[in-house]
């Protein structure tokens, strides 16, 4: 009777996995990715140290519309070449090439008179001239918004929501009749202001827009925006949509009710006296640097959720995720809460 115990030697078997062709390319894409990230990332912390403003960023996302075609020809280049190694890698060039060059635009026109910009300009004389092609049909225009107030109005509480893409943009309360008027100064092809209403019974819902035109969109529409509003204007709901650009807000005489805010970049400035002081200020930040200047006289909470980034109040650093309270036995108070991804807020009292 044959055996039926069977002896199976174990053979080790060697696999040369990691040098196949499509293990490559996925380690390729892996660097050129990671080539995108430094470079953001060095911008971020160039904004951070303070050596970058973080206006900045308005001009790399104008530029990257300018530019929005090429993103078509990369995807194109993938579909029809997706298994040539070396058009894959021409192609990741390329675009690590916009990348750089999107930056580098957007540096010499939103970044003032910084050294980086400086030092750019005489290494690379070429961005000026640039600049100046695409430029060529940019004409500056400028025009007044009024919203006015009438006998009839029996409006108790204004909502006002501004929406704010790129340029600089300043809000300020006087004794006005009208509700509001807007002075600006902008592109044809870009930054072209609106404000409209929404009438309800008891409450007037007026909102600021920015309109741009991708197709013929040009880097220097950064635009300038002086809007003013009544004092006695009882304003329910003041929001802040703020994409980019620098944006400064003085508020003395208004009484806010309470006041939301949602950053993607940018520089912003928010100022607050006693008696315009909101009861909430709920911050929604993704990047970029936020100012809020608050009377020394009221109680300030600040509740904050943060992934990166530093909050600080009257220069001391607070604790990333928790609460903390200053004079809160004070008469009047604000909670502010925060919710923050990165960036930089500064709370101060004077």
């Amino acid at each position: 009777m044959a055996d039926t115990n069977t002896v199976v030697d174990v053979v080790e078997v060697q696999s040369n996995f990691n040098d196949t062709p499509v293990k490559k390319k996925f380690r390729y894409r892996d660097i050129s990715g990671g080539i995108v990230l430094i470079l953001l990332g060095g911008v971020f912390l160039l904004n951070t140290l303070g050596y970058l403003p973080w206006s900045v960023w308005s001009g790399f996302f104008i530029t990257m519309l300018r530019f929005w075609p090429i993103l078509i020809i990369f995807l194109g280049i993938r579909i029809v070449f997706g298994s040539n190694r070396y058009l894959k890698i021409f192609s990741d060039v390329l675009w690590i090439f916009v990348l750089l060059l999107a930056f580098a635009l957007s540096i010499v026109n939103y970044s003032g008179d910084s050294i980086i910009r400086e030092k750019l300009i005489n290494r690379f004389p070429f961005l000026i001239t640039i600049n100046q092609t695409l430029n060529i049909s940019n004409n500056e225009k400028s025009g007044d918004i009024k919203i006015s107030k009438v006998e009839t109005d029996t409006y108790k509480n204004i909502d006002l929501k501004l929406n704010v893409i790129a340029g600089e943009f300043s809000l300020t309360d006087k004794d006005i009749s009208d509700y509001l008027t807007l002075n600006s100064i902008y592109s044809e092809n870009g930054g072209i202001p609106s404000v409209s209403e929404t009438k309800g019974s008891e409450t007037l819902g007026l909102e600021f827009k920015q309109e741009y035109k991708p197709m013929v969109l040009n880097f220097n529409s950064k635009g300038t925006y002086k809007m003013v509003i009544g004092e006695k204007t009882p304003v329910k709901q003041l929001s802040l949509n703020l994409t980019a650009g620098t944006s400064n807000f003085d508020l003395k005489k208004v009484k806010v009710g309470n006041s939301d805010i949602k950053m993607t970049a940018g520089d912003t400035t928010l100022s607050f006296s006693e008696e315009s002081l909101p009861e909430t200020i709920n911050i929604k930040l993704v990047a970029g640097s936020l100012d809020i200047n608050l009377p020394n006289t009221v109680g300030v909470e600040v509740r904050s959720k943060s992934v990166a980034g530093d909050i600080r109040f009257n220069k001391t650093k607070l604790t990333e995720n928790g609460t903390s309270q200053f004079n809160i036995d004070r008469a009047k108070k604000v909670i502010i809460d925060v919710d923050q991804t990165a960036g930089d807020i500064s709370i101060t009292t004077k």
